[in-house]
């Protein structure tokens, strides 16, 4: 049995959530897993059971000495996408598995992550710019199909779920300060749809963002809630419709499941260009891109900064738009209405598009982390 600290960029529910995939694989390994982060990513985790949890702003540099006392104590350490807890990991010659989920999207990758013990990428997104510019350049580069959290079958229930991800990324963009997209939708999703055929309307985010929409919507048809992640499973695959904001993770749930699945607008810039990428393959046929209804940006090429302040932007003049939100609540409300007319085409294209990759990389992943451990005389 290995000492395993794990990690997870506080940007919204994506990399946590991608992480615990991987996670519930190496608890039946049998490994003794400890948790280090905050925000968001904080929050998932709360709700999984680590043998440890420790509350940690890993982006802060003056917990860095804090940071490496706990990595200090473990056999290897296994991030997705935090890099300061990498570069502590490197320095102290700790065994180190990076799980990169947007390998496709960065414009550059820190050298710090390139000599890593296991570089964890997906094949997924069209990742051909970054293939070329980094293969060489990272030491153990290992690519897997999408990793997908395990889901159980049955049948569904006359319930639909929202989900907008975690809503915020700290360091990044702030809900009540950068945007107010979960507001913003929410009184577009209660005014333009009738809910009534439906038993239950689940809206799931932060514990902080929902219990602010709980406040400013009451007596409403939809409940707000944070689940967690095994819920937000049994929910996602057990649901009539689900209506998301197209987020990696819950994009890659959605096609595993089979669950027909509208997607919201972007909330960021990685979301944008997901969007436009999940059209282009056929894996969209009920969205409400921001280019439906805004002058389309091209984000392709723009450094991160740039490119999530031009998002931020248009989803400003979006929520100052009464005009723009009806137009997109009437989409919403017919795509709902009429989802027998491309329910099956989803289904059938989120399969073979799942299945095309090489099926779930959670195994692989899980696997060839046990190998690294392995050789290097864990058990």
């Amino acid at each position: 049995m290995a000492k395993l600290v794990l990690t997870a960029e506080n940007f919204a529910f994506g990399p946590i959530g991608k992480l615990l995939d991987v996670v519930d694989l190496l608890k039946e390994q049998g490994h003794e897993l400890t948790f280090a982060g905050f925000g968001t990513s904080l929050q998932l985790a709360k709700n999984y059971p680590f043998d440890t949890i420790h509350e940690i702003d890993t982006d802060n540099p003056e917990s860095d000495s804090k940071l490496e006392g706990i990595i200090s104590k473990a056999d290897m350490l296994i991030s997705t996408m935090d890099i300061p807890s990498v570069k502590i990991a490197q320095q102290i010659g700790k065994l180190t598995t990076w799980i990169d989920c947007l390998f496709w999207f960065w414009d550059s990758i820190p050298d710090e992550v390139l000599n890593v013990d296991l570089y964890v990428t997906e094949r997924l997104m069209n990742d051909k710019a970054n293939e070329q510019k980094y293969a060489s350049k990272i030491k153990n580069l290992f690519k897997v199909g999408p990793i997908i959290g395990r889901m159980s079958g049955g049948s569904r229930k006359n319930q639909v779920l929202i989900s907008y991800g975690g809503g915020e990324a700290p360091y990044w963009y702030k809900e009540g300060r950068d945007t107010n997209y979960p507001s913003v939708m929410t009184n577009l999703l209660l005014k333009s749809i009738d809910w009534s055929k439906f038993d239950k309307v689940i809206v799931t985010t932060s514990e902080r963002i929902a219990k602010e929409l709980s406040d400013k919507f009451p007596d409403t048809p939809f409940e707000f809630k944070i689940l967690a992640h095994d819920k937000f499973l049994d929910e996602l695959s057990h649901s009539e419709v689900i209506l998301i904001t197209p987020g990696l993770v819950t994009a890659e749930l959605a096609f595993e499941s089979g669950t027909p699945t509208i997607f919201l607008p972007p909330s960021n810039n990685s979301q944008y260009l997901q969007l436009d990428q999940f059209i282009e393959q056929d894996l969209a046929p009920a969205h409400t891109h921001l280019s439906n209804f805004m002058p389309r940006l091209e984000l392709k090429g723009v450094p991160l900064c740039d490119s999530t302040q031009m998002v931020l932007k248009q989803l400003k003049e979006f929520e100052q738009s009464p005009e723009t939100q009806k137009r997109v609540g009437g989409r919403l409300n017919k795509l709902i209405g009429n989802r027998d007319n491309w329910s099956n085409e989803f289904v059938a294209n989120g399969k073979r598009f799942i299945d095309s990759l090489g099926g779930n990389g959670a195994y692989a992943t899980a696997d060839k982390i046990k190998h690294i451990l392995t050789a290097n005389g864990y058990h």
